[in-house]
């Protein structure tokens, strides 16, 4: 069973220190303002298990969410298998159901994986799921260029697209966000450049502030799993 390192537990080597800081800054942020972790893992290789049983006594040994709660959600790569999954606590199931866990990995992450942008689908992955699970982002400190570069295009179409087709849905009551159970909003989205994240969760010290998970570990098996 892998230790947790942090908010990221990048055991495949997939992303860079630096983009690791921001992502960590990111989560911890996001955890800050509203309450709920979603914590990644990356592993060289699942050893022929399967994805769904690994991901799942993961999360639940990590302790993933509040302890009253249990919303939390648990993002595993397994690089040498190509296969990924998305395991969502019981806290988070109304609002990050399986059709959308299974959505980030479709039309997130599968195709930024298959370009190579491995760094790129890890954080437009991560950000869909906050968008998903909705809340608040702590406040963190603008970065000085307030220039749009392709990473923040990329970024902004994602959370566009999620909240649009989301509303539509919403509005005609059934679609592929359903996933037949009650969907949820998708709150407040700060969109940076990626790796710029500044202030108190700067300074490219590993861990962002990480300080453990909630203790919650309320998981039955919802989340999502797919490929590239």
């Amino acid at each position: 069973m892998p230790e947790a390192e942090g908010w990221v537990t990048d055991l495949a080597g997939l992303v860079s220190p630096a983009r690791e800081a921001a992502l960590e800054a990111l989560m911890e942020s996001y955890r800050n303002g509203s309450g709920h972790e979603v914590a990644l893992l990356t592993i060289p290789t699942l050893g022929g298990g399967a994805i769904e049983e690994f991901a799942l006594r993961v999360a639940r040994a990590w302790g993933l969410g509040r302890e009253d709660l249990s919303d939390g959600a648990l993002l595993v790569v397994a690089v040498a298998d190509r296969k990924t999954r998305i395991e969502v606590g019981r806290g988070l199931e109304g609002t990050v159901t399986d059709a959308i866990a299974g959505r980030v990995l479709r039309d997130v992450l599968a195709p930024a994986f298959r370009a190579g942008q491995f760094e790129d689908g890890l954080e437009a992955a991560v950000r869909a799921l906050h968008a998903a699970a909705g809340g608040d982002y702590g406040p963190l400190e603008r970065a000085a260029d307030d220039g749009l570069a392709v990473g923040d295009l990329i970024a902004l179409a994602v959370v566009a697209a999620f909240i649009f087709v989301h509303i539509h849905q919403r509005r005609r009551g059934s679609g592929p966000f359903s996933g037949g159970r009650s969907g949820g909003g998708f709150g407040p989205i700060v969109i940076g450049r990626p790796g710029s994240f500044g202030g108190s969760f700067g300074g490219g010290s590993r861990g962002g502030g990480f300080g453990g998970f909630g203790g919650g570990g309320g998981f039955s098996g919802g989340g999502a799993s797919g490929g590239w």
